[in-house]
Formats: C-alpha cells, structure tokens, sequence
C-alpha cells in the first residue's frame, strides 16, 4: 500500500520538542480506571505469564503489548483498553516476563525475539474466549514484536487474527541501539538498563551458578546488556545476532494481514531501517504512516477533553477490518 502521505496528528503548537513530547506524558497523561481481571497463564515451557483482561462481552479481542519495561498498567496501555471497550471490545493486555515488574520462575525473560510468547498468550485467549476477531496493538518493544509475529509466523497465524496498529515500533534493533549510545541517548538508556539490571540481579539470587553480576558494573549501553546477559542466557551466538534475528525490519515483506505502523519522524529512539518506506510502498499490506512529530509514544493531544490521538488512530484502522 502507498506510504500515508499526510498524518492526521499534529502537536499543540507549542510543544513540539521531541524530548518533551517523549517525557512529559508520562508524568501528565492522565491514567483510565480499568478494572482488570488477572489470570495466571501458565506457559507451555513450565513458566507463567500475568494476563489481565478487561472484557465487555465481544467476540472481538485487542491483544496489547507494552514497551520494554513497561507492564499493563501504564498509561498508553490503559488508554487503549478503555478506548477499545467503549467500542464493545474485549482487551487483553499481557505482563512480559522479567522485563516487566512481574518476575518468572524460569531463568527466561522476554525479549524483542519472543515471538512464541505471543503466540501462546494469542492461541490460548483465542480458545478460552471463543473470539472470532483478534487484532494487535503495541508499542516500542511491544510494536516490533507484533510485527516480528505477524511476518515470521505469517504462513501459521490462527485464522482469527485480522490485523494490528502498532506504535514507534523499534524495528531495526542495531540502529536503536546506536541510538542510545549518543549523549542524549545514554540519559534514556540509564533509564531502561537500571531496572534490566536490576532485574538480572533477582533472577541471580534463585540462580546463583548462572548469573554472573560481576558484569553490571561494566554496563552503559544496551549492547553491553546484551553481551553479558541477553546473548548467554538466551541463547544468541552475540549481539548482533539478537538484533538481526529480533528486528521486524528484516520480516516486513511476509506480512500478510492488514498492519497499520505509526513511527514519528522526531521519535528520540528511532533511527536507520525503522521508517521502510521502500517495503511499505510494495506491501500489500502494510501502512506506513509517518507524522512530522509524536515523540516516542508521546503524541501530545490538544485539549484535556480530546481522545488521546494514538487510540483514535488504532480504533479508526483496526474497526474497519472487522
């Protein structure tokens, strides 16, 4: 499909700032009241998953999957739920496993590349809640996710799966990484690597043997995570492997159901193949829409009584595929 020319988002005047954009929503936006209901999922490898839904009846399901980091209750999560269940859609928001505030029994965490995670959390809420329709959102991690998922495991998808809208998704894992290693880049990656860290340091207290902390002292950037912890425990040949293997960029021309991808021109974590305007023109189903601003899953929206632009613009593409 042809890249989406024009966007329909546009910053209040004043707040164009792409830092401010990215940070001020966090602190600002303001937090729906969802009443979930949690389910221990336990997973076909003997670990488990936290799934918190929030249902109103459908046969429609909004499967949602957060940022690195990030778990169900954050605001861009919240603000989908609520969106989708006005319009009489089940929401299934699903916790990663160590890389959310939910710890796992195994010495597993989710990473960009757990595409069989999705899948199990997708086949298992298809056949509990009978759904007809089932579609994506995600953002950050969560977006390349999706993505890497619906292009990987396009030719083995359930049938119910109709599409996905997805949000400054980090597609090309290497560029991001390079990213993060410029000087206003490390004061985000400070952010996300002290709880990965931190992470890492409770896992080693039930696995003393297989975690050596001798290393996280030594880490600054996102490679040097990967290097000490993310490449040995889950089983990458280096860095570069995960990342290559992990980035949606590289499964873009297998995706085979309706995908709308919004990646803000300004995004701070984006950079190199995460705005594929070559693929998307050839793709028959993929859209690629580019605002000139938004930040990284900031999208300011003018006015306090305005729906938050990222779940109109998910609402408006995902609806009309059912």
């Amino acid at each position: 499909m042809p890249v989406i020319a024009q966007s329909s988002y546009h910053p209040p005047r004043f707040l164009t700032n792409p830092h401010v954009q990215t940070i001020l929503p966090s602190y600002m936006r303001k937090r729906e009241n969802v009443d979930y209901q949690r389910e221990c999922f336990n997973t076909p490898d003997g670990d488990f998953l936290y799934l918190d839904w929030s249902r109103c009846g459908s046969d429609c399901l909004l499967i949602l999957n957060h940022g690195l980091c990030g778990h169900s209750r954050r605001h861009y999560i919240l603000s989908m739920v609520k969106a989708f269940n006005d319009i009489g859609w089940d929401c299934l928001a699903w916790n990663y496993r160590g890389t959310s505030i939910y710890d796992s029994r195994l010495l597993k965490f989710t990473t960009n590349n757990s595409t069989e995670e999705l899948d199990w959390v997708t086949r298992h809420a298809i056949t509990s809640g009978h759904y007809r329709k089932v579609a994506f959102t995600g953002y950050s991690m969560g977006g390349n996710l999706c993505l890497l998922y619906l292009g990987r495991e396009a030719k083995n998808l359930p049938a119910e799966v109709a599409g996905a809208a997805v949000f400054c998704a980090a597609i090309d894992l290497k560029a991001s990484a390079e990213v993060m290693e410029t000087p206003v880049g490390r004061l985000y990656a400070k952010h996300f690597l002290s709880q990965m860290c931190r992470m890492i340091t409770q896992k080693q207290a039930y696995y003393p043997d297989k975690i050596d902390l001798s290393h996280i002292g030594k880490i600054e950037t996102f490679g040097d995570f990967d290097k000490y912890y993310t490449v040995p425990l889950m089983g990458f040949a280096s860095p570069e492997d995960y990342w290559r293997q992990a980035s949606a960029f590289n499964w873009l021309d297998d995706i085979a159901v309706p995908t709308l991808m919004v990646n803000p021109r300004n995004d701070p974590f984006l950079a190199g193949n995460c705005f594929p305007e070559d693929k998307a023109a050839k793709s028959q189903y993929l859209y690629l829409e580019m605002p000139e601003s938004g930040g990284h899953c900031g999208f300011i929206t003018p006015g306090l009584d305005q729906e938050w632009w990222p779940t109109m613009r998910a609402k408006e593409f995902i609806a009309g595929l059912v």
